[in-house]
Formats: C-alpha cells, sequence, structure tokens
C-alpha cells in the first residue's frame, strides 16, 4: 500500500491498520505491530459484524452454506462502504452492499451464489429489528369498536409490505428460482406491548390501509374501494369494517 503523500504519519498508520483489517489477505501488517495483536484485532473486527449480520437474517444464513457467508461478509467488509457510524446500521448496510451485488451481471451474482430472492428475503428479516427499534408512536390505542363514520389511520408502527418472493416459507427445502404469479402481503407492525408482529395479508385489505391512511374517512375509503374491485357497497361495507376491527384490535390501525 504506497504512501499518500497528503495522510500525516499518524493518519497512514490508521489507513494501514484499517486496511489490513479490513483484508488481511491483501494488505501487509503495519510495520511495528505485532502480528498476533493483530490478528486479535482482525477476528474481534469480523466476528462482530458476521455475528450481527447472521442474527438479523437467520433464514438467510440458515441456506447460505459457509464457505459462501464467509466471502460474502468478507467482500462486504472490503469492498462496500458504510455511510452510517452506528453498529444497529450495519443490517441495512448489508443489504444496500446485496442490492449493488445482484445488479451486477449474472455471472458476478453466481460467483456469489446470491439466491434471486436473496434481497426480500433480508429486508423482510430487518424490518423485525427495525420495528424493534423504531421510537415510540405517537398515538393512541384503544379498545372501543370501529365504525363506518370514523376516522382512522395506519399506526406509524405499522408497514404494509409487498413481496415478489414467498418470504416467510423460504427455508433450506424451499427456495424459488422464479416469483410466483401472486405476490405476497405482509403487514409488520409492533404492539402496544412492544412486540413485533406480522400477518398475511392481501391487496384489497393493504389498499383500504392506504386509503384511510391518505385521510379519508372508512365509509369514504369503502365506496371507493368498492368502485375499484367491482363489488357493491354493502359488501364491501360489511368486510370492511370487520377487517378493520381486526387490525384495530391488533394496533395496527388507530384513531385519528
Amino acid at each position: 500500500m504506497a504512501t499518500r503523500p497528503e495522510l500525516r504519519p499518524f493518519q497512514e498508520i490508521q489507513s494501514r491498520f484499517a486496511a489490513y483489517i479490513r483484508d488481511p489477505d491483501r494488505h501487509p501488517i503495519p510495520a511495528g505491530i505485532e502480528a498476533r495483536r493483530m490478528r486479535i484485532y482482525t477476528d474481534l473486527f469480523y466476528n462482530n459484524i458476521e455475528s450481527f449480520i447472521a442474527k438479523t437474517f437467520p433464514a438467510f444464513r440458515e441456506i447460505t452454506d459457509d464457505d459462501s457467508w464467509h466471502r460474502l461478509i468478507r467482500d462486504f467488509i472490503r469492498e462496500h462502504r458504510a455511510e452510517s457510524p452506528y453498529f444497529t446500521h450495519i443490517s441495512e448496510e448489508f443489504m444496500q452492499y446485496l442490492d449493488e451485488r445482484m445488479k451486477r451481471p449474472d455471472a458476478a451474482r453466481k460467483l456469489w451464489q446470491i439466491p434471486p430472492f436473496a434481497l426480500e428475503l433480508c429486508h423482510y428479516e430487518w424490518v423485525e429489528l427495525a420495528l424493534d427499534l423504531a421510537p415510540d408512536a405517537d398515538c393512541e390505542f384503544d379498545d372501543e369498536p370501529v365504525h363506518a363514520d370514523d376516522a382512522l389511520a395506519l399506526s406509524p408502527l405499522a408497514w404494509p409490505l409487498r413481496y415478489a418472493y414467498p418470504v416467510r416459507q423460504i427455508a433450506s427445502d424451499y427456495q424459488p428460482a422464479e416469483p410466483p404469479d401472486t405476490p405476497t402481503w405482509l403487514i409488520g407492525w409492533r404492539n402496544r406491548h412492544d412486540r413485533v408482529r406480522f400477518m398475511s395479508s392481501n391487496a384489497t385489505t393493504i389498499r383500504l390501509l392506504k386509503l384511510i391512511d391518505e385521510g379519508n374517512p372508512n365509509s369514504r375509503a369503502f365506496g371507493v374501494l368498492a368502485k375499484e374491485i367491482g363489488a357493491s357497497r354493502e359488501r364491501v361495507v360489511e368486510t370492511g369494517l370487520a377487517t378493520l376491527n381486526r387490525l384495530h384490535g391488533h394496533d395496527i390501525v388507530v384513531r385519528r
């Protein structure tokens, strides 16, 4: 690693130190530092990052063989330039790295054995961490029944999710090469007891949530939805109220 004239001596030492820790196979140990101590630093650095990523994305780790997994983590450490200094943001940085990797030509993607559903699977697993760390919602939860004229909103701690792949089913014995015809609709949320949960949903329910979160009273949202899906207003009101009461009971929708 050539010395850059713009760096001061202590900065040059730091640069060499960081280069070795990020990529010990390609950079020499900085002069004057004992090899045993450098290996300790390098192992601690790698193991902390690898362990955090593995715990955040357990399903992705399970379906990835050890050799491919560690090559991927080492490449992430070596090549990716994180923009956040916070440890809890490592998982987001890793998803950004995966996205960049998956945009490369097929040959490069196959070299790293990254499945086509990897980014969606990791996002689904990341949502649990993100909701767990999210600040408390500025809203009140209640147990009163929801009526047709009520004005509701989506809880800030409830996230409608759409995936091309069935992310909840992916495991070592099920890894689809192509997405199915029907996408996977989910709702991830944190309830008033600070427990993160997921439930399966559908396009109609997600559309209803979007309508009420845009400020439409329930009755208006039901009317819009009835026209969009070609159903009778009475039927939509009946099923819509039942749905909203169920979601309200789970702390997914709240009163304005």
